[in-house]
């Protein structure tokens, strides 16, 4: 069973990584989704805090897996809220995983090619890189939303095939 995970990396030259827990920290994300948004569309619907926490769940669970619960526009548009500013309010909460440069420059020494692929919205991936330059270690970014699919939907796969070239 061992060998299942034992992966030949002389025959690997592309490397796709998530970003959101996999190279940061979700803790950002969490406090965003499940306690700052929630406080911020209270304050602003002067609601009380659990109905906004209710109201934000029921929303996000409705468009789970799909592209708008990535969308930034989308939750602008659907909250009457200013998202990216809202993000930047707790931006010093976005963090690298402790194992996440050492792991990065690795692949690099080694000749690999790093491409992140992310769901994250365009303005959100671009607040995160700002905090982290995460892009000094990485080839290239693609957020998922210039396909117009998440990472769930086969066909989002087949463009980045297409495109990149990778084998499978």
């Amino acid at each position: 069973m061992e060998n299942y995970f034992m992966l030949n990396w002389s025959k690997i030259s592309t490397v796709l990584l998530d970003m959101d827990g996999t190279l940061l920290d979700l803790h950002f994300d969490n406090y965003f989704w499940h306690t700052h948004l929630p406080f911020r569309y209270a304050e602003t619907q002067k609601i009380p805090l659990a109905e906004a926490q209710a109201y934000i769940k029921q929303q996000t669970t409705a468009v789970a897996g799909k592209i708008e619960w990535y969308c930034l526009d989308y939750w602008e548009k659907k909250l009457n809220l200013p998202i990216v500013e809202i993000k930047r309010e707790i931006e010093h909460k976005i963090a690298l995983r402790p194992d996440t440069l050492p792991f990065l420059d690795a692949l690099k020494k080694a000749n690999k090619k790093v491409i992140l692929v992310t769901n994250a919205h365009p303005n959100s991936l671009s607040l995160k890189i700002e905090k982290t330059a995460l892009n000094t270690h990485i080839d290239q970014l693609i957020s998922t939303h210039v396909y117009n699919a998440t990472k769930e939907s086969q066909s989002l796969w087949k463009q980045l095939q297409s495109d990149l070239q990778f084998d499978n």
